[in-house]
């Protein structure tokens, strides 16, 4: 399953099946953008190059089409920052979360339910069919608060934690600790590692 797609089952309210971010000004399309740029990462095909540029391999196609996608975007950029392949990844899709949400549907992990009071494409809902799945995506949250190193793990807890829905599936003490990792992030020396290319997204986020 896809990072972003994980990040769309922590923020999906489960019973009226819309997105609940604490922060109505949070941009949810981005924040899914900057989740493929995650998984672009955990294929070994993003990383980062001093100072702050982004490189892609957009030279093979990916096993999942938003992927290739924005892999493709952002390859479309010359020497490319964080914010500018966010952006990028954005407006080449032009309306992530319904895809993404779109898929989970396809694969059973939700329902698609329609307000039939509206027309317009927001009024479909889709409340959570699969409890294991949401559940699954909450413990890639909890197992990153003890595992600094699993580089999925803590590409999904900056997203979270961005959107502000870190509480909602941590307690008090696995919250500390996630904290905690996230401030680590501000003083990656920026190189080609995974943490490097994750503090940079989360930079970008943030800003």
């Amino acid at each position: 399953m896809l990072i972003a797609e994980r990040f769309i089952l922590l923020a999906l309210d489960p019973v009226s099946g819309s997105m609940r971010l604490p922060h109505p000004d949070t941009d949810a399309d981005a924040l899914c953008a900057a989740g493929l740029l995650v998984d672009l990462l955990l294929q070994q095909r993003l990383r980062a190059l001093a100072p702050d540029y982004l490189h892609v391999d957009a030279s093979l196609p990916s096993n999942h089409s938003l992927l290739t996608m924005a892999a493709d975007a952002v390859a479309a950029l010359t020497r490319p920052d964080a914010a500018a392949a966010i952006n990028q990844v954005k407006r080449r899709h032009g309306r992530l979360v319904r895809d993404l949400l779109e898929g989970l549907y396809r694969r059973d992990f939700l329902h698609r339910m329609h307000d039939w009071r509206f027309w317009r494409d927001d009024a479909l809902r889709y409340p959570l069919r699969s409890a294991q799945a949401r559940n699954d995506a909450a413990g890639s949250l909890q197992y990153a608060c003890d595992n600094a190193d699993d580089i999925a793990g803590l590409g999904l807890l900056l997203l979270a934690d961005v959107a502000g829905v870190l509480t909602s599936h941590l307690d008090a003490r696995q919250h500390e600790r996630a904290n905690r990792i996230l401030l680590g992030l501000n003083g990656t020396v920026i190189d080609e590692s995974p943490r490097a290319t994750l503090a940079l997204i989360r930079a970008a986020l943030l800003a």
